[in-house]
């Protein structure tokens, strides 16, 4: 056939092609244009009518920027925004690694967050935020009937520099006190992300919780880029002093890096997948165990509630489908989606849009909706459901402040004290250890008496029934384990 025969065939399928396509270009640009009329209607009777001179820069400006936060509200995703120059700009020193906050750990209470501990070199510190003091307004928001997780990444946390004010309650004896307002600059944290049960009197933090059964115990309350390495350290010490279970605490653990929940995973993991990441557009990802670096395959529960996020549910659900450790507490927060940020190709900033979620080894999604249910799956179901009603929780939250109290006082070195026989055996810890299991904390007492169960010789208990305190089951069998 001749080139110009050809070239006169495709350029009739393209006609044709474009020709089919024209009356849906028309339909969607008339649609718009019948949108934004009403926009310009209302621009120009105010031009005409209202009784002083107008900015027309700053209405044009006012209005692009109204309709772009409407769109993005329409999509009823709390992780999808817009981002307006300034904001922008601010977004991208947290990103670039410049993240700041105050320096406290908070737990949310019907008043607000209450301060569990404090870092004793932060600005939290220098203004003298104490444990069991409740953060009432972040910035003029009420944070009360917010969830954890939007209070602390969306309001407490920002660009170092900035500043953040408070609203404080400080109860005593009983009474709330009167509300007292504190504007703090934020600063970079550096938070220990691993914590023990217990401080010693030298400052360092205790891991074993059970000194005659050798169970271990870690809390990790954010996965940051060191969360792994500091993991390493204190299992080494747990090892060498001979532990036999282990307790990963995730409860309160409102996420952080992909990365780390994926070095912490595979710390327990040999084979297997950690997770899966999956979009409408986005290609999907896998991530799988290593053997390499693997710890001993000890018998282990996670603590989740409903404050575990984003990361801790990773860590949580993998562990879970993949068999290796029971999982007690409470249903996760159910943050399991992927954002991506895109900029406008204006300069006036950016929007913020979910591409992706998060599935765990059994394929469940881990994100919740907006309009899910409490009877739809999402998040992380422990495999032993152990709910706290609100006399549990206040007996817990009260071991965690003197705890905090004994964080703000310890000395500011990262050095921890040797983990050696003669304090693993020493009176004074086990009592303190029995104090924090048998009275105050319902869900770790759970843990200990389900890995003591673990730990039992053969016909001695580890066959008979589930104790009263775990008595509650919840979410789908695990996988076989290892």
């Amino acid at each position: 056939m001749p080139k110009r025969n050809l070239a006169w065939i495709l350029v009739i399928a393209m006609i044709t092609l474009l020709m089919w396509q024209l009356p849906q270009t028309i339909a969607g640009r008339d649609a718009v244009y019948k949108a934004f009329g009403a926009l310009a209607d209302v621009k120009a009777q105010i031009r005409k009518r209202f009784v002083e001179d107008v900015d027309d820069e700053a209405l044009t400006r006012a209005a692009v920027e109204a309709g772009i936060r409407a769109m993005v509200r329409q999509l009823h995703d709390p992780y999808a925004i817009y981002l307006n120059r300034a904001e922008y700009e601010r977004f991208k020193s947290r990103t670039d690694g410049l993240f700041g906050g105050i320096g406290v750990d908070v737990w949310a209470t019907p008043l607000g967050l209450e301060v569990l501990s404090r870092d004793p070199n932060s600005p939290a510190a220098e203004a003298d935020i104490l444990p069991g003091d409740i953060i009432t307004r972040v910035n003029g928001e009420d944070v009360s009937k917010m969830p954890l997780v939007e209070a602390v990444n969306n309001l407490l946390n920002g660009p170092p520099g900035t500043p953040v004010t408070l609203v404080l309650l400080r109860p005593r004896e009983g009474e709330l006190g009167e509300p007292r307002e504190l504007t703090l600059e934020r600063s970079v944290i550096h938070l220990d992300p691993i914590r023990g049960w217990s401080r010693s009197a030298e400052g360092g933090w205790r891991f074993m919780l059970d000194t005659e059964q050798r169970i271990g115990y870690v809390r990790l309350t954010k996965f940051t880029h060191d969360a792994a390495q500091r993991l390493d350290e204190a299992a080494q010490r747990l090892i060498s002093a001979g532990m036999r279970g282990l307790i990963l605490d995730l409860r309160e653990n409102t996420g952080g890096l992909l990365d780390s929940a994926r070095e912490v995973a595979d710390r327990f993991l040999e084979t297997g997948l950690i997770v899966r990441v999956s979009g409408r557009r986005a290609d999907e990802k896998q991530w799988f165990a290593m053997r390499d670096g693997t710890y001993p395959d000890l018998p282990m529960v996670v603590l989740i509630n409903g404050s575990s996020a984003s990361a801790a549910e990773i860590v949580a659900g993998a562990l879970r489908d993949n068999g290796r450790a029971a999982v007690v507490g409470e249903r996760s927060y159910g943050k399991g989606s992927v954002q991506e940020v895109v900029e406008l190709d204006d300069d006036s900033g950016a929007i913020k849009l979910t591409t992706a979620y998060y599935y765990l080894p059994s394929g469940q999604c881990i994100n919740r909706t907006p309009k899910a249910e409490e009877k739809d799956t999402w998040g992380v179901e422990p495999t032993v459901v152990v709910p706290m009603n609100d006399d549990e929780r206040r007996r817990w939250l009260a071991i965690w402040r003197e705890v905090g109290r004994e964080v703000a006082q310890a000395p500011t070195t990262r050095e921890k004290e040797p983990l050696d026989a003669a304090s693993d055996e020493a009176d004074p810890e086990r009592a303190a250890a029995a104090r924090i299991v048998l009275e105050g904390d319902t869900q770790l007492r759970a843990a200990v008496d389900i890995l003591l169960r673990r730990l039992a010789p053969k016909g001695e208990g580890r066959d008979a029934e589930m104790p009263a305190s775990a008595a509650r089951t919840g979410g789908r069998p695990t996988a076989a384990g290892k």
